[in-house]
């Protein structure tokens, strides 16, 4: 048998359930992980091979427990199947990104802007397992993967060993802030003093009226955003990723490049040097053709297709009028919408912003908690203006000789836009100028437009593929 083979009475539980094993991706938390798809459009997902004997009853309560959790940046648990051989198969979620321990190789000193995108949802994350009376345990660099969209995600919930000392939520705070220390460059600043401050178990907690100071992990992910403004997470550019290809080792098994789950959160980063090689070479064609710097926290937000929300674009939801009330086309639509979420972004009007999305779509909720974290922090932006240098509808080959995207009739349209976000300012609540922020580097995304009470609407943006 294939080495990298998923074992038979495990690919036969997994094939129970409507997937098939594609390739092995290597190990994370000590345990055998393969990719798993389903469908005609490879939907996929990750499976963990738990060995008989690694099983155990505090193991299932875990994973149990695990399944009744979703957080927005926390690797997703979907169920437990028992094997024939008394073993396990773990179904989760994955995600396109690159390892924070291969980032950080890469790129040793983070801005503390950076920092606060990397921390503070984390945080958020930790304080979702804390409440559901869970702990990571082994908060590390190898437990967090950046997506190609931006977000940090936390994973390595499921391991082959618990620790044999229970750890607390406490000190999975103490962990996540010694890893964003240990990226902070060496410059003094508030958001260092913070992580500082959490890595020696010292309250960062304020109480605020009446309201005491809450749990530690979101009192960190507080403090963190109230000490700098969160800038974008900047991946490394090609060329720096295809330099690190010639010095990261070959050996071993290659797994398959990450795909993608349409309604899945993501998981999956493994410290192994064949999963790391691959990664690097899954980020070349990635970044090539997506945005370099793409903001978890803010605008320019975007959000991949495994996190979108069921039926943002279902056809029943959307309403037949004239082609008169709106753009002439999904394209022009694209570029309209665009310009007027600048605006609304600039103006701290929720209810313009509200006019470019879906509701409820990941859209909508992306720009509202952005507009809502600038307002918390007291700053608004001047001169925001995306430049839109190249937009094309997108026709999938399942189209062809269908009914036309850019007719009104039909539910949804996508298009290719081609922009960088010009230098504009970061402004106090007096007016006085915080920071000038420079040029976006050029990205290419995709819209997702869903035609809806008389008008095009944005639910969802994902990066573009080569």
């Amino acid at each position: 048998m294939d080495p990298g083979a998923l074992p038979p009475d495990a690919a036969a539980v997994v094939a129970s359930v409507g997937f098939q094993p594609r390739r092995r991706l290597g190990v994370m938390g000590g345990l055998g992980r393969w990719r798993v798809a389903s469908g005609p459009n490879e939907s996929s997902c990750t499976a963990l091979l738990l060995p008989a004997e690694v099983v155990s009853e505090q193991l299932d309560h875990r994973i149990e427990a695990l399944t009744t959790v979703r957080h927005a940046h926390l690797a997703a648990t979907y169920r437990s199947l028992p094997t024939k051989g008394g073993g396990r198969v773990v179904l989760g979620a994955e995600v396109d990104g690159l390892g924070l321990d291969l980032l950080r190789e890469v790129r040793p000193r983070w801005e503390p802007g950076e920092v606060v995108t990397l921390v503070a949802p984390l945080a958020g994350a930790l304080a979702c397992l804390h409440r559901h009376g869970l702990v990571h345990g082994a908060l590390d660099v190898h437990a967090v993967t950046i997506a190609f969209d931006g977000r940090p995600m936390l994973e390595g919930l499921v391991r082959a060993q618990l620790p044999p000392v229970p750890p607390t939520p406490r000190a999975d705070v103490r962990a996540l802030a010694r890893l964003g220390l240990s990226l902070v460059d060496d410059a003094r600043s508030p958001v260092r003093d913070v992580l500082a401050a959490a890595a020696a178990d010292e309250p960062v907690g304020k109480a605020e009226g009446d309201r005491a100071p809450a749990d530690d992990a979101s009192d960190l992910a507080r403090a963190c955003e109230s000490a700098a403004v969160a800038l974008p997470i900047r991946l490394p550019s090609a060329e720096v990723l295809a330099a690190r290809v010639l010095s990261v080792r070959t050996e071993g098994a290659e797994p398959a490049p990450p795909g993608r789950r349409p309604v899945l959160a993501g998981a999956g980063a493994d410290p192994a040097p064949g999963r790391r090689r691959s990664t690097v070479i899954r980020a070349l064609a990635a970044i090539a053709g997506v945005a370099v710097v793409v903001l978890a926290l803010g605008a320019p937000a975007v959000r991949g297709t495994f996190a979108r929300t069921p039926g943002a674009t279902d056809p029943t939801t959307a309403t037949s009028t004239p082609a008169t009330s709106v753009p002439a086309d999904p394209v022009s639509a694209a570029r309209d919408l665009t310009r007027r979420r600048d605006a609304a972004i600039e103006d701290m009007d929720e209810g313009a912003l509200n006019e470019v999305t879906v509701e409820g779509s990941p859209a909508r909720e992306q720009d509202l908690t952005f507009l809502h974290r600038l307002h918390d922090a007291g700053v608004r932006l001047d001169g925001l203006v995306t430049e839109v240098t190249e937009a094309a509808e997108v026709v999938e080959a399942a189209e062809l000789g269908g009914p036309s995207p850019s007719e009104p009739s039909a539910a949804s349209a996508r298009v290719l836009l081609t922009s960088r976000i010009g230098a504009h300012r970061e402004l106090g609540p007096d007016g006085q100028v915080l920071r000038e922020l420079p040029a976006s580097a050029t990205s290419r995304v995709v819209l997702d437009l869903t035609w809806t009470r008389g008008s095009w609407r944005v639910s969802a943006v994902e990066p573009a593929r080569p």
